[in-house]
């Protein structure tokens, strides 16, 4: 038989074209080398996909389902993070990151104030806009009526412009002119005097007023602000100049006649990073001088809600200078005062009772400490009595004399940003409010001992009471949830 496969001579060969049966030879011979069986094969074979129902929608992502847990195992349960202890809050890497998260906080307050300033004076801007277009439009009635009354006078002849002028005239004389009583002329040229210099004063007063004196008010402000109210911190350092001892807030409130003074215990405990965190180290921490009142004024704003108008840092030798310039204060000393210290050259022998005391005696007052059933709290609402007591005696005519020398005397030896049109207005605060009580009081609080020594810790819903009721300069009241109280 002629094979299929055999060539002619002169033929190329063509290549071989394998079968159906060649091809299933070849696999079996490839399971076999693999230790693969047709049966095996079968069962890791898929099964074959059903063909979808008209309008089914395809699987797609969210349809598969993945246990995790099979890979990765059960997800670990957190344990809840226990509360940082004192020791902790008080490390300065833990002070940082508080005082980061309030910078913040106060930032994004400033940045809607301003919104709100902006907004508030862009609604002002309009309301004078519209009032000046009132007045314009005012005007030009009276103008028309005037224009009026000018037209209908044109067409009068000369009798009845006249006749017109004589019963204007009879409108304007006194009855017994009109009866035909003849009228005695008067002297007024002292009457013209008096009201001459009245005018000149009124004016002096204007000027004075409107001119050169001017009310403090902080940059960074809360709210609209309350008409003529202001708060000043004022301090008293010790002998070294680095601890303000004595810290008072004032508030004259010219609306209502008033005058608050508030105190703040120096051993008061505040967020800082000092060795010793109370708000009396503040001053000496940051250096001192004008470095120094930023740092306690930032602290006072801190536990207040806001920040204080102005300051001053009054030294004791200033105080007691003051005091021999203001001619002296009667005061009603509390207790028997005796104490010696040599080595601060501090000699103080007072007896209880009132009496008229000079500055080296105000000042002895004010620096003693033992013999206070409250110990430091006495010791402060003493210092408060005392400020209160020369503000209504100083508040006369006879200290309006001494004002000037006084306002030199405060400028030159304390440290305040308060200018002299401020001083001004405080004094002139002073006398119209001067007859009323000075109200005084200290933030509310309570002594507590820790590791660290003993604190005066602020009550904050008592805080924030005392702020609003004799403090805040502003419309908007302050809120104890905003108040950067520390209390442990």
């Amino acid at each position: 038989m002629e094979d299929k496969y055999s060539m002619q001579p002169g033929q190329e060969a063509e290549p071989k074209k394998p079968d159906a049966e060649d091809v299933d030879a070849l696999l079996q011979d490839v399971k076999s080398l693999l230790g693969e069986t047709d049966d095996s094969v079968a069962e890791q074979s898929p099964p074959a996909e059903e063909p979808e129902a008209d309008g089914a929608e395809p699987m797609n992502a969210d349809d598969v389902h993945i246990d995790y847990g099979k890979f990765y195992g059960p997800e670990e349960q957190k344990e809840p993070e226990a509360p940082l202890t004192y020791y902790e809050q008080s490390k300065p890497a833990y002070q940082r990151a508080r005082r980061a998260e309030y910078e913040r906080a106060r930032e994004q307050e400033r940045l809607a104030r301003a919104e709100r300033q902006q907004a508030f004076e862009q609604e002002r801007a309009a309301h004078m806009k519209r009032k000046k277009a009132e007045r314009k439009h005012a005007g030009a009635h009276r103008s028309t009526a005037e224009y009026a009354e000018w037209l209908y006078t044109q067409g009068l002849s000369d009798d009845e412009r006249s006749t017109r002028a004589e019963q204007e005239e009879k409108l304007t004389q006194p009855e017994k002119r009109r009866r035909g009583k003849p009228e005695k002329p008067k002297r007024r040229h002292g009457l013209r005097i008096v009201l001459a210099l009245i005018l000149l004063l009124a004016l002096g007063l204007a000027a004075f007023h409107f001119l050169i004196a001017r009310a403090p008010q902080s940059e960074a402000a809360l709210s609209a602000r309350k008409k003529g109210c202001a708060t000043i911190l004022i301090a008293g350092t010790d002998e070294g100049g680095y601890r303000t001892d004595s810290m008072m807030l004032l508030n004259v409130n010219r609306t209502e006649k008033t005058i608050h003074l508030v105190s703040i215990p120096r051993d008061t405990l505040i967020f800082c990073e000092y060795s010793v965190p109370k708000i009396n180290s503040a001053y000496g921490w940051a250096g001192g001088g004008e470095d120094g009142m930023q740092e306690l004024l930032l602290r006072v704003s801190e536990i207040i809600g806001f920040e204080p108008d102005g300051y001053a840092v009054v030294d004791l030798s200033v105080f007691e200078q003051l005091v021999d310039l203001m001619g002296g204060i009667t005061f009603d000393v509390p207790v028997d005062m005796h104490y010696s210290d040599p080595t601060q050259g501090l000699n103080i022998d007072l007896q209880a009772g009132t009496q008229r005391l000079n500055g080296e005696q105000a000042m002895q007052v004010a620096r003693f400490r033992s013999g206070y059933a409250t110990a430091d709290l006495g010791r402060i609402e003493v210092q408060r009595s005392l400020v209160s007591a020369a503000l209504r005696q100083w508040v006369s005519p006879k200290g309006a004399l001494h004002l000037s020398k006084a306002v030199k005397l405060v400028l030159e030896h304390t440290n305040t940003n308060l200018t002299k049109p401020n001083l001004l207005w405080l004094a002139e605060s002073f006398l119209l409010c001067g007859r009323s009580e000075i109200a005084s009081s200290t933030l509310p609080g309570y002594a507590a001992n820790f590791s660290s020594g003993s604190y005066y810790v602020l009550d904050a819903g008592g805080v924030a009471d005392i702020v609003n009721r004799y403090l805040n300069p502003y419309e908007k009241e302050v809120q104890a949830a905003e108040l950067y109280i520390r209390n442990g």
